[in-house]
């Protein structure tokens, strides 16, 4: 049997009713808050590792770079200069080198301040080509936390940490 409703107790809540509006955005904003505060650790945490997560970056590039003058047949360099680095690929039927046709590689990857990187052997470009020639080179990561170097040898890319100089 239902019991019948009382005239004072018109906002009594079933136990089954469910959440209220307020509840519910009280949730919300307590777990927008713990969200963007955890968010702002994390970058905190980043710069120390800026140097290692970019020497990854270029040396993964680097890799796709040279799968993709072997899968082309047409070879690739890395412009660079200390803020910044993109890929161009030569063109067989033109005469200049144009923007490379994987867009990852294409599109031109910059530096945030302070973090620096140098290329070590002769000046001008890496060259990337599908015989794996050219000298080796070394990339420097440095500027935030620890350097690191990229070790390319023309067909394999390796990021280490370089220690404090």
């Amino acid at each position: 049997m239902i019991p019948p409703r009382l005239p004072g107790r018109r906002g009594r809540r079933d136990s089954q009713a469910g959440l209220t509006l307020i509840e519910v955005l009280i949730v919300i904003v307590v777990i927008g808050v713990a969200t963007g505060a955890a968010m702002m650790g994390l970058n905190g945490a980043d710069r120390g590792d800026r140097a290692q997560t970019e020497a990854v970056r270029l040396a993964r590039h680097l890799s796709l770079a040279v799968d993709e003058a072997l899968v082309s047949g047409m070879p690739l360099q890395l412009l660079w200069d200390e803020r910044g680095y993109a890929f161009v690929q030569w063109q067989g039927d033109g005469t200049e080198w144009q923007s490379a046709a994987v867009p990852l590689l294409a599109a031109r990857h910059d530096l945030r301040d302070p973090l620096r990187m140098t290329v070590s052997g002769a000046g001008g470009p890496v060259m990337i080509a599908a015989s794996g020639s050219g000298p080796a080179r070394q990339v420097d990561f440095h500027g935030i936390g620890s350097p690191w170097r990229v070790e390319f040898d023309g067909f394999s890319a390796l990021a280490v940490p370089r220690g404090p100089t």
